[in-house]
């Protein structure tokens, strides 16, 4: 299977979803086939498309034939479809960045996965921070090829018979962007996205392009994740930190973005609202002044596919790409927001396109981009078959012929090397 095709649904069983139509594009989508090993025998739930662990929509989806086409209408108010609240997680997790995650806080800390031991990784972990100097190999082999539900058992139990938190300890025996990459991999999918978001609002002017990675493109059921486990993680309420950094309608856009009330990805597309979106879109964006809001509305409340197709109706329609619509009509953060959505929807429909870009973004030019390799990287590198069977066989047709690995050795050093080639893989 090329990367570029849409791969079928996955298989049923322990903890499976539903199965859905594909097309999911806010890096999560997930090829099919069984997981590749994992250390200790543990096999996790097949992965889900889309992340959402939870209940699927109620009801039916609910069309907008209504509102004239070219009509300056705002998108619709959130109707079923739109994605009623989720469900909290259960005992037995959820999906997030297409993976099987146990519950993240507040909820109780799942038990250690079938066939996994973490009292043996905590006690290589104690060996190599141990005394003078830090066995960082050591490191690198024990934690590297844990999956999520492996990383979260391996904090709890080290916490529980250590004493000391695994992530603080780390942070003191290591440095730089070696320990920027084990950070990536300690906290695991959501709170190392929780993690970000704090990072991207701290100090000095707002990191952009994290908030837009970490925040768009999100299915409801993520977000509800992600803000439950950022209150229990900082005591903060995740929306007012956002907002606090943020001004005027790009405020609003992630506002609405963070409601979680996106059109959910398996409710089939309609075809028509897609005709009358494309009206909308090419109308907000004639004449005197830009409906910003009407644009951002669409962009971030309708599903992935729904966006795909979109993006292939505009096209069609207009004889350009949407993506060179938002270039002529936004700038600034606004831009590079609608951007990271719309370039997500181009392409393949499925991001895969726009993720190889954006890690050879962290690399090309003069200087390494650090920050952004390491969360591109580990955010990208728990789903294993999105990751190998997409991303890298796109990374090496579009950019570099040898591998995205070959590409990343040659642009870091050391134990930070090393780290990043074992998360990447072959």
């Amino acid at each position: 299977m090329s990367w570029q095709q849409n791969p079928y649904p996955p298989p049923q069983g322990y903890g499976a979803p539903p199965p859905m139509p594909q097309g999911g594009y806010g890096g999560y989508g997930a090829p099919p086939g069984p997981p590749p090993p994992h250390a200790g025998g543990y096999v996790p739930p097949p992965q889900a498309p889309y992340g959402g662990g939870y209940a699927p929509p109620t009801g039916p989806p609910q069309h907008h034939h209504h509102h004239h086409p070219h009509a300056h209408a705002h998108p619709p108010p959130p109707q079923h479809g739109y994605g009623a609240p989720p469900a909290p997680p259960t005992a037995a997790g959820a999906y997030y960045l297409g993976v099987p995650v146990p519950p993240p806080p507040p909820n109780m800390p799942a038990p250690p996965p079938p066939g996994y031991n973490p009292a043996h990784d905590v006690e290589r972990i104690r060996k190599a921070t141990k005394g003078f100097g830090t066995d960082e190999g050591a490191l690198i082999a024990t934690l590297a090829p844990l999956d999520a539900y492996q990383i979260d058992a391996l904090r709890h139990t080290f916490k529980a018979t250590v004493g000391k938190d695994l992530l603080t300890v780390l942070e003191k025996e290591t440095s730089g962007w070696f320990e920027a990459a084990l950070r990536a991999k300690v906290l695991g999918p959501v709170l190392y996205d929780c993690w970000l978001i704090k990072r991207a609002c701290q100090g000095a002017g707002t990191h952009e392009d994290l908030l837009n990675e970490v925040l768009l493109c999100r299915t409801n059921a993520e977000m509800y994740i992600l803000k439950q486990a950022f209150q229990a993680t900082y005591g903060k309420n995740m929306e007012k930190v956002v907002e606090d950094e943020l001004s005027f309608k790009t405020k609003r856009m992630f506002v609405m973005a963070m409601q979680g009330v996106r059109q959910e990805d398996n409710v089939p597309v309609d075809h028509q609202m897609v005709e009358n979106d494309v009206a909308t879109l090419h109308s907000a964006a004639r004449g005197a002044g830009t409906d910003e809001i009407a644009i951002c509305g669409i962009l971030i409340q309708r599903s992935a596919p729904h966006l795909a197709a979109i993006a292939q109706a505009y096209q069609h329609r207009h004889r350009r790409p949407l993506s060179k619509m938002i270039d002529a009509e936004f700038s600034g953060h606004m831009k590079d927001a609608l951007r990271y959505i719309v370039d997500g929807a181009e392409n393949d429909g499925q991001g895969v396109t726009r993720d190889a870009r954006l890690l050879e973004d962290s690399m090309e030019g003069m200087g390494t981009k650090d920050e952004r390799l390491v969360y591109r990287v580990g955010r990208l590198h728990w789903n294993k078959h999105r990751f190998e069977g997409q991303i890298k066989p796109a990374y090496a047709q579009l950019f570099h012929k040898k591998g995205l690995k070959n590409r990343v050795e040659g642009e870091t050093s050391g134990d930070y090397k090393r780290m990043l080639s074992a998360m990447i893989g072959s």
